[in-house]
């Protein structure tokens, strides 16, 4: 048994060894790798499986030989990343061309340490993550580690994700995206805080902008309480260190917290870090926009966009979807009774969208849930409508680049209609 005492302690000791690593966290390609962590919480040693009963593919890393002799099982399973997992979900939907062959992936190198991940198909603008999985990754380990461990894990599973999405760009300029885009602009009437692809020399590349992570729901609070205390202050641990990381403080992420952080339940030093990290991120992407405007002296930078270099990842604390519908429904129907507003309001669902805390955001393209489970489970609902839904097998802390690759691959094949033909 694990002394309720020395919880913190070692949640502490995990986080300190990950942030030596690579500034922040190891990069774990097949797994998270804790097997350090056995001598911080004396632990026996922890041996990472390659599967477990909770997942439904593996992953297998391949040398650059291996890559460029091996060839793919079937001409729906190609890349020169990793090889993809042999089960995906189903894509047997209409909606997919199955004459096409599926998109494949090339890494370009940048400099003799980082890698650009070039693909020729449709990134989505914005990917949410349902990431599920944690509390199971932790008992199905031959440690049978105790619960936080999983949290603890699944935190270093999204450092390494973040990392991998600022690697991302496709070289396919994509109509359905830059429609959307405008489309989401008008209605929110944020052309400053939404960015816009632009049909130019300079927009050659499709990026992810935007990255949602339901961190805490509000059902979440049903948990026992010991579980909850544990999970807030591995995201207040999280936040005070990412402030400083190279990523944030250079201004290339910039991160936003929906949900309420006003609500007493959270621990205070967990709000005022969020609002910290929330603000100084903010604050860094508006300084390094300044400063490519001016080196680029027609007051523009690179693309022409309001943080146009930033990922941003937004973090979905006591968050739930419902409870974000009414909110939004309640203050609009406020402004219509103190008069500024028409009645006619009540009928505008962009009205309601500016009032929702995902309104300086686009809707998502993409969402992922991992561990097995195939539910929204009350995420994001007003703003799912026409998000592409990818339920996998894989528990969280193991979604590695290459689960992730797969997952884009998928989303790559769909057929995204909105509704016309």
């Amino acid at each position: 048994m694990w002394p309720p005492s020395t919880t913190i302690n070692v949640i502490e000791h995990s986080i300190e060894y990950s942030m030596s690593i690579q500034s922040l966290f190891p990069v774990a390609t097949k797994g998270v790798n804790l097997a350090a962590l056995a001598h911080v919480t004396a632990t026996p040693s922890m041996v990472h499986p390659a599967s477990n009963n909770h997942t439904s593919s593996t992953s297998t890393s391949l040398t650059e030989e291996e890559m460029e002799t091996t060839k793919p099982e079937s001409d729906h399973q190609s890349t020169t990343i990793a090889s993809l997992s042999p089960s995906s979900p189903s894509s047997s939907s209409s909606d997919v061309n199955e004459n096409e062959n599926v998109p494949t992936s090339t890494i370009t190198s940048t400099t003799s340490t980082t890698t650009t991940t070039t693909t020729t198909f449709d990134l989505p603008r914005h990917i949410a993550f349902i990431c599920d999985g944690n509390s199971r990754w932790s008992r199905s380990q031959q440690s049978s580690l105790p619960e936080f461990m999983g949290h603890v894990a699944g935190a270093d599973r999204v450092v390494n994700l973040i990392e991998a999405l600022q690697k991302l760009k496709s070289t396919k300029p994509s109509k359905i995206q830059s429609q959307q885009n405008q489309i989401t602009n008008q209605q929110n009437q944020q052309p400053d805080e939404i960015t816009t692809q632009k049909n130019n020399n300079n927009d050659r590349y499709q990026r992810v902008e935007y990255c949602t992570l339901f961190a805490f729901s509000t059902e979440n609070w049903s948990r026992p309480p010991s579980e909850i205390s544990t999970l807030f202050q591995i995201i207040q641990r999280m936040a005070t260190r990412y402030r400083n990381h190279d990523a944030v403080k250079n201004g290339k992420i910039r991160i936003q917290v929906l949900g309420d952080l006003d609500d007493d339940r959270i621990p205070e030093g967990t709000r005022r870090e969020l609002r910290r990290l929330e603000s100084e991120s903010e604050e860094n992407c508006r300084r390094r926009t300044i400063m490519e405007k001016e080196e680029n002296g027609d007051g523009d930078g690179d693309d022409g966009h309001h943080h146009h270099r930033a990922l941003t990842i937004c973090l979905a604390i006591n968050y739930g979807g419902r409870a974000d519908i009414l909110r939004a429904a309640k203050n609009l129907a406020i402004s219509v009774a103190k008069g500024e507003l028409p009645i006619e309001a009540l009928d505008d669902e962009a009205e309601l969208s500016r009032r929702m805390r995902t309104s300086k955001m686009p809707d998502p393209d993409l969402i992922v849930r991992t561990g097995g489970e195939r539910r929204l489970s009350n995420f994001l609902l007003w703003d799912a409508a026409y998000a592409e839904l990818y339920f996998s097998d894989v528990l969280w802390p193991d979604f590695d680049e290459g689960e992730l690759e797969e997952a884009l691959v998928w989303y790559g094949k769909r057929k995204r209609r909105f509704g016309g033909r």
